[in-house]
């Protein structure tokens, strides 16, 4: 049928409410958490109205709820409810859109929301049908029932129930608010007759004793049009095509009892009859007692079977107008008479459905009744193709759509609500989850979209469908589904989610949520609302510090051996490896282990890069007496190495501080213009503490960023760390140890000077003149040699002025 024949009668109702699906990017929403937390602020998102930003928090709480009763009917009709009054509460702001510029944008977001509101309803219905159909039925009584029968056979029979389901569903999201203004806008143009084709009836009455040619038809039988071959008055034929096509809009959307109503208004009351007649035929009378005394009236058709042979021929009589064929059509489920009148997907599917449904009735009447048959009759109702209808099934009903549907038509059912709704009618879960990902690979950022998706394959997660599909594919749509809540910022509902994947991906996803927090407040609020949802917190913060480590080139050559007083600042990358480490030594209670190498990773760092203020930070996180029994670990003597390398750093900034202290107080000194000889100078007296605090470092306890033991070579980065410290001892030694001999030399404290020496060539302190490069050790060689010519000049002088003294008393 060409698209211009479907549309000459199509002037009372258009079916055609469905708009191409496209993207809606949300901006951001207020937070909210499932179990009652703290709602953090943020802000509003725009185009969006106020009932869809509670959506997102509507869905966590029924899933919540749900996780307490485990009622898992209620959640799904819960999230129904929750879309539908979200859908409506966006559809009476609508028209304040027009006042601010935004209704393209609005439509669209409420367009998104009525197709997932649409979706909800279908998954909904499914599993209602599905699930409670009727195990309380009578026993059939031979004769005396078809409506039972098929009550029994539906039973059995998953993909009839379900095809029902879809059926009821299709005429259920037809019927919205539009449809039934267009249907009452239509029906006010029929009159109430007492009989039909009115005018033709008094043009015949007045003109029948005139002796004028007569173009109409001369009784009314329904089919007098096409026994007498002539036609009916113009008004008349005007009617009954509305009339026709508004009884096809009530039956599309199930309205039977309406339909029979206005056809007998109407006059048409044969068509009223025809619809009456496909009506299950049933006789309570069997199933009462005799003792009672009321006789119920009988329903139905008990000759359907005759009847649906009837209806398959007049439904392929062209000379019958479009939209009676097509009532014919679904009255006997052939999909021929009904596809020329479809505008939409939808009505595809629900005229591919109906006749599926209509087929399967016919045939397990036919085989129930097939005794009460004769021969001949047997085998022209048991046959296919004496009937000349393809036989459908459930199965393959989407299938033949696309091979048969216009390419407008096949566009719209390729979208992806569309196809999801498909795969949940199928029960194909497999199949839903890798075209769920294909629409996430391929598509922009779609609310409604992912969050229908999301909660549908939760559902099934939920209800152990696992073995069902592939769990990658589920914990990827449920990860991208936390990333867009991290996105829009409703941050308060991520910890709750990330608490549905599986146990190995909590803790990786918790640390990616935790680094897109700006700062540690909003970290260790979330880290205790894991807490609450029972997330691995200790494995997520050791993946949050993981994450936060940086590649860094320790260069061996040193050329710097002067301790600048400029050191360098802190840059964005330095705190957060501050604030994971802050984070650690908060909340791993039973792991400070963990959080101690992770301080000595970074502090290995700083002091690499000669930030030194990054090195006092870390060790303020941690008691200033920390020690051996507070560290909780498997293997003690580890746990003592790596006790030893933090308290390292610890001795070396001491060592630095003193340096850099005595400095300040000698150029202060120096600074001075009176004369100071008399009264004790400030960096003589503070020197004392300044070579304790480099010998502290010189003479560490086994040498230090020296391990005791061996014990980490069986960590994954020993290789690295050995190479990191190595480094570091042929950097900070010289250096600390040329520092330390300038200040002798400054001072001129001789003495001390060969102490240093003596001290740095012992063979039971590693020899730490070895760790000097050639420049390195030229240069103490040469303060040296400057202290030993101060001390010959003194013994010379001090030799001159015996000598002198000598000779005045001689």
């Amino acid at each position: 049928m060409s698209e211009s024949t479907m549309n000459v009668e199509s002037t009372v109702i258009d079916g055609s409410f469905y708009q191409p699906l496209e993207s809606t990017r949300l901006i951001r929403s207020s937070n909210w958490s499932p179990n009652d937390t703290t709602i953090r602020s943020s802000k509003t998102i725009p185009c969006v109205t106020k009932s869809e930003q509670q959506l997102y928090k509507l869905y966590a709480q029924a899933l919540a709820d749900s996780e307490v009763t485990h009622d898992w009917s209620s959640w799904v009709e819960m999230m129904t409810i929750n879309c539908q009054k979200c859908c409506s509460e966006a559809e009476i702001s609508h028209p304040i859109a027009f006042r601010t510029g935004r209704q393209s944008q609005l439509s669209q977001n409420i367009r998104m929301l009525q197709i997932e509101r649409d979706s909800w309803l279908l998954w909904n219905r499914a599993r209602d049908t599905l699930n409670n159909t009727r195990q309380d039925l009578p026993e059939v009584i031979p004769g005396s029932s078809d409506r039972l029968i098929v009550e029994h056979h539906l039973l059995n029979n998953p993909q009839l129930r379900m095809a029902k389901a879809v059926q009821g569903w299709l005429q259920t999201t037809k019927l919205d608010e539009r449809y039934q203004t267009d249907l009452k806008m239509a029906m006010t143009k029929l009159e109430p007759k007492r009989i039909y084709w009115e005018k033709t009836c008094h043009f015949l009455k007045s003109s029948y004793n005139a002796n004028i040619p007569n173009p109409y038809i001369t009784c009314l039988d329904f089919d007098a049009a096409h026994k007498q071959k002539r036609r009916l008055c113009d008004t008349d034929e005007q009617e009954e095509n509305d009339l026709l096509q508004i009884v096809f809009s009530l039956l599309r959307v199930g309205e039977y009892s309406k339909a029979k109503n206005l056809c007998k208004s109407t006059g048409y009351h044969w068509l009223a009859a025809l619809l009456s007649a496909n009506e299950l035929y049933h006789d309570e009378n069997y199933y009462c007692s005799e003792a009672n005394d009321i006789v119920f009236p009988v329903e139905g058709n008990q000759k359907r079977i005759q009847w649906i042979e009837s209806m398959f021929e007049l439904c392929m009589d062209m000379r019958l107008k479009l939209y009676e064929r097509a009532i014919y059509g679904l009255l006997c489920g052939r999909t021929e008479a009904l596809i020329p009148v479809c505008k939409t997907y939808a009505d595809y599917l629900w005229a591919y459905t109906s006749c599926y449904i209509e087929q399967e009735i016919h045939h397990i009447l036919v085989y129930a009744h097939q005794n009460e048959l004769n021969d001949v009759d047997k085998h022209r109702v048991l046959s296919n193709d004496e009937l000349g209808n393809h036989q459908l099934k459930m199965t393959t009903i989407f299938d033949e759509i696309l091979a048969d549907c216009p390419a407008h038509i096949r566009d719209e059912a390729l979208l992806p609500f569309n196809q999801i709704e498909k795969y949940l009618i199928l029960a194909n879960y497999d199949r839903l989850f890798d075209s769920i990902l294909s629409f996430l690979h391929t598509n922009e950022s779609n609310g409604s979209l992912l969050r229908f998706s999301t909660h549908i394959c939760l559902f099934l997660y939920e209800q152990n469908h696992s073995e069902n599909f592939n769990q990658k594919n589920f914990i990827e749509i449920l990860t991208t589904y936390i990333g867009h809540l991290i996105e829009l910022e409703f941050k308060d509902l991520v910890c709750y989610y990330i608490s549905k994947l599986p146990l190995n991906n909590q803790s990786t996803l918790m640390a990616t949520f935790l680094d897109t927090l700006s700062n540690r407040q909003d970290k260790e609020h979330y880290l205790k609302q894991g807490f609450t949802y029972k997330i691995d917190i200790d494995t997520s913060l050791l993946k949050l510090a993981a994450n936060q480590q940086r590649e860094q080139t320790f260069d061996k050559n040193n050329t710097d051996e002067i301790i600048s007083t400029n050191l360098k600042n802190l840059n964005e990358n330095d705190h957060k490896q501050l604030e994971a480490l802050k984070l650690l030594t908060t909340f791993l209670s039973t792991q400070t282990l963990d959080a101690l190498r992770f301080a000595n990773r970074i502090c290995r760092y700083f002091l690499n890069d000669a930030k030194y203020e990054g090195i006092r930070i870390a060790l303020s996180y941690f008691p200033h007496d920390i020690d051996i029994h507070t560290i909780e670990a498997n293997n003690r003597q580890q746990s003592e190495d790596d006790l030893r390398e933090f308290k390292a750093f610890g001795a070396y900034i001491a060592a630095i501080e003193a340096i850099q202290r005595w400095s300040e107080m000698h150029q202060k000194q120096q600074q001075q213009q009176d004369n100071t000889s008399s009264i004790v100078r400030d960096d003589q007296a503070y020197l004392p503490i300044v070579i304790k605090a480099c010998y502290g470092v010189f003479d560490y306890a086994q040498g230090w960023l020296l391990d005791s033991t061996n014990i980490h070579q069986s960590l994954p980065d020993n290789e690295s760390r050995q190479i990191e410290t190595s480094i570091l001892r042929h950097k900070c030694i010289p250096m600390l140890a040329c520092n330390l001999f300038r200040i002798f030399d400054l001072i001129k404290e001789d003495q001390e000077t060969f102490r240093l020496i003596v001290f740095l060539s012992d063979n039971r302190k590693q020899q730490l003149y070895s760790l000097f490069s050639k420049e390195t050790l030229n240069s103490v060689l040469s303060l040296t040699e400057h202290a030993a010519e101060r001390c010959l000049d003194r013994q010379q002088q001090q030799q001159t002025d015996e000598t002198t003294t000598i000779s005045y008393f001689l």
